[in-house]
């Protein structure tokens, strides 16, 4: 549910009917956070600053806000550390009202990930560990081998090279283009779906980026937005953070390198990587890196990170090469 700002009153008030806080604050919309799915409220109340979720009050989607629920307590177990939900004065986690529920998180102090040699060795480390205790969490079925950005569509990326020429790409952005599909064209091998019997399935976090890792004092402080989490690959888990983490931002060989390589150590502590997924992780990855930005750039007006399309296509070039010679040095036993 997208609760109008005039409205915010009525959360309040179910706030302060259903959890029995002496005082309630009108919430506010989160600052920067993403409000698609559902809206993101901080309520400041007489315990303590809180979040607080909206939905809609159907029983699909209920159902994987309790499944989440189950998730995150079996994290918090496991020493994995989550933004607690807060139970009403029922006790039940979820409050439904009319049309629309709401979900109360304790407000965890923060900041989003900076990418460091530290954070990346936290990062890997707490993915790793996702994946080893959640391995056989019961969580709701859907085909594993189906993943978000295992392919770029052809008729985005032909819309992200029309809008690299109107950028000024010039002669040298056909090159790049046939640089990035050439890549592309060894990945879809990498990553068919006969290949993607080889890689190992379990629960996975579906969204591990750096906004989705709070940071306090240089610790993790809290791991958030269980929302994509279900059955999958863990290569699309790995190649998800490798994108985000380690090469979105630089075109560096000897800086792209020591990011995946301090990312993925910190990562094999707790679980190996098989052969296969270490053959096909590159190209997983840039195939998620092509196509999330492809994606982003129209919603952006034509600017991302402050680079325009042909600026972008450059970059992917060079860093599709990174992750092509990356790829093709893996042999068995290495």
């Amino acid at each position: 549910m997208t609760t109008p700002l005039d409205s915010m009153d009525i959360v309040a008030e179910v706030i302060r009917t259903h959890y029995g806080f002496a005082r309630v604050g009108r919430p506010e919309p989160l600052p920067g956070a993403h409000q698609r799915r559902h809206q993101k409220l901080v309520a400041a109340t007489s315990e303590g600053p809180f979040l607080a979720k909206t939905y809609v009050r159907d029983p699909y989607v209920l159902d994987d806000l309790r499944f989440q629920h189950r998730l995150s307590d079996h994290l918090s177990r496991h020493g994995l550390p989550i933004a607690h939900i807060q139970p009403a004065r029922n006790g039940k986690r979820i409050v439904e009202v009319d049309d629309w529920a709401l979900e109360l998180q304790v407000f965890v102090q923060g900041e989003p990930m900076r990418v460091t040699p530290g954070t990346l060795a936290i990062a890997g480390g707490a993915l790793g560990r996702f994946h080893e205790v959640c391995r056989d969490l019961p969580r709701p079925p859907r085909d594993a081998r189906l993943w978000r950005f295992s392919e770029v569509p052809r008729g985005l990326f032909a819309q992200f090279f029309n809008s690299a020429c109107e950028a000024g790409g010039g002669p040298g952005a056909i090159e790049q283009c046939n640089q990035v599909a050439l890549f592309l064209h060894s990945a879809a091998k990498a990553l068919s779906i006969e290949n993607r019997d080889r890689f190992e399935t379990g629960l996975i976090h579906g969204d591990w980026h750096g906004g989705n890792m709070l940071f306090h004092d240089g610790q993790l402080a809290a791991i958030l937005d269980l929302e994509f989490a279900g059955d999958g690959c863990f290569l699309e888990d790995l190649a998800y953070a490798v994108s985000s983490l380690c090469i979105r931002t630089s075109t560096d060989a000897a800086k792209l390198t020591q990011r995946t390589e301090q990312f993925l150590h910190a990562y094999e502590v707790h679980r190996r990587l098989s052969f296969y997924e270490r053959a096909a992780l590159f190209y997983a990855a840039g195939v998620k890196q092509v196509a999330s930005i492809s994606y982003q750039l129209p919603l952006l007006e034509g600017r991302l990170a402050g680079h325009n399309a042909a600026e972008w296509l450059e970059r992917l070039a060079l860093q599709c090469e990174w992750m092509h010679e990356r790829a093709r040095e893996i042999r068995p036993g290495t």
